[in-house]
């Protein structure tokens, strides 16, 4: 990506420290020239990696938005000023609070997450690349977070990256350090990655180009791709940074939080009677005793009115199964679900339907959990593992080649349906190895010394040891006519 006019790429004394073990008191070094030096003698190998470029702070926690700031005028306001595309941090600010206030928004959310980390991430490797497969194991299966400082490993990176999903945009820091092992002992390879604030990246208003902010200044540089993982989804026909995918539920969640204080308040009063009180107008102080007596009604059995004051307690009506408040929240609920998961039956606990139509709504539901698995492993592929092999197998090649993450579902074997494949394959006459018949079917296979079941023999009039000997005591012109008989019968036309 080349540099507008107006971005400025961040200074080298904010991407690598002025002074590192591979350098003296010569000039700053930059990011390749350290990874180049990665076979060079080191002197203090715990602070060989590259230096932090976002230190998180307090302020990133700062003013956060609560819900009674939250009115349709500040969303229309939120999501109007997020066109602009300078700084998401109050757009992120608000699916934050959406996310932390909606019970049925982050269940799906969670659950789309916890699926795609499920998933085995497989490593393929096209061109049989085992040194860069090797590689790409120990980034995925070495990497380990410091809770401290809200690091976070495979998993975590995984599912950080996925906010970009839902939120249009993430960007993750990585935090890199030298692993050795027998086959690579001086590797750079990924230890953490670490959330990177709104605040610290946006689109430029002029170009429209994605960058980010150096500490100290307000202006949009561009990324060092070796350093930052960038994860944008824009489900927009416009600009990423109104193309969010939580964007067309804020609506939804506005109305089901009023909707709520609505529904509370009505549940309150719904159930009780209505207390209905007549005073006589010539006496202007029975209308105030009149009025705590029912007041104090509603913790109290009994009331003692005056003379002239009438009481009255009015049935309450049976419709509050159709109150609109209900209506909107469960409208929201399956705004959410068929959002996010694309179906709403496998999250409702309402009337079951069939069993097709539940298949139906699961592969619906798989779909899109493959969807955002393979949009996660393109950003992996072409970002964390490109750096991976950037520093080192400089003379990796073509990069089509290289190993790439897979993510597939985990096999779950039926043992069942195993069985009855296995018995119409022997049944057609195919021939099948017994370990694999074995294996898919769940069952040991049986030693030499081994006692074992074995299909009984079929007993009857027709059974082959009744046959047998029927055939034996048959003088010889009789058995060969009836075996001939037999033949003939058994043979195809």
């Amino acid at each position: 990506m080349k540099t507008s006019p107006k971005m400025k790429t961040p200074s080298a004394a904010h991407r690598v420290p002025s002074k590192t073990p591979f350098q003296g008191a010569a000039a700053p070094m930059t990011v390749k020239q350290i990874l180049e030096a990665k076979n060079a003698p080191r002197n203090n190998p715990a602070s060989s990696g590259l230096q932090r470029i976002i230190i998180p702070a307090a302020r990133s926690r700062w003013m956060m938005p609560d819900l009674e700031w939250v009115t349709p005028e500040y969303i229309s306001r939120v999501l109007s000023s997020s066109l602009s595309g300078d700084c998401p941090a109050e757009e992120h600010a608000l699916y934050d609070l959406m996310s932390r206030t909606w019970p049925r928004l982050v269940k799906n959310v969670t659950e789309l997450k916890n699926a795609v980390c499920d998933l085995v991430w497989t490593v393929q490797d096209p061109e049989d690349r085992e040194d860069l497969k090797h590689l790409a194991e120990r980034a995925r299966d070495g990497m380990k977070g410091n809770y401290k400082e809200d690091g976070q490993g495979w998993r975590g990176t995984i599912n950080g990256l996925l906010d970009g999903w839902f939120g249009g945009v993430a960007v993750r820091e990585i935090d890199w350090e030298v692993r050795g092992c027998a086959h690579m002992p001086q590797a750079w390879l990924p230890r953490q990655t670490r959330r990177v604030h709104p605040r610290w990246y946006g689109w430029h208003a002029e170009s429209g180009l994605f960058g980010m902010r150096s500490p100290g200044s307000d202006e949009l540089g561009d990324f060092d791709a070796d350093k930052f993982l960038v994860a944008i989804n824009n489900v927009s026909f416009g600009h990423p940074c109104g193309g969010a995918l939580l964007r067309s539920l804020a609506w939804y969640w506005c109305a089901a939080n009023f909707s709520a204080d609505w529904l509370l308040s009505f549940a309150q009063i719904f159930g009780q009677p209505i207390r209905w009180g007549n005073y006589d107008n010539s006496d202007p102080g029975l209308k105030d005793i009149m009025a705590d007596m029912l007041e104090n009604m509603g913790s109290a059995a009994w009331a003692a009115a005056p003379n002239g004051c009438t009481l009255e307690l009015k049935e309450p009506s049976n419709k509050g199964s159709d109150n609109p408040q209900r209506q909107l929240i469960d409208l929201a609920d399956m705004a959410c679900d068929l959002l996010i998961l694309g179906q709403i039956l496998t999250g409702t606990p309402g009337d079951a339907g069939s069993r097709a139509l539940g298949e139906v709504h699961y592969n619906v539901r798989s779909d899109i959990i493959n969807a955002a698995a393979g949009w996660l492993a393109e950003i992996l592929n072409e970002q964390f593992l490109g750096a991976v092999y950037k520093f080192n197998a400089a003379g990796g090649g073509e990069e089509a080649a290289w190993p790439y993450y897979d993510p597939s579902s985990k096999a779950v074997n039926d043992p069942l349906k195993a069985a009855e494949r296995v018995k119409i394959l022997m049944e057609g006459g195919m021939p099948l190895v017994k370990t694999w018949a074995h294996e898919v079917t769940e069952t040991p296979l049986p030693g030499d010394d081994d006692e074992v079941y074995t299909r009984p023999e079929p007993s009857g009039p027709l059974s082959p040891s009744l046959v047998a000997k029927a055939l034996d005591g048959m003088p010889p012109a009789s058995r060969e006519y009836f075996m001939a008989a037999f033949k003939s019968a058994s043979s195809p036309l």
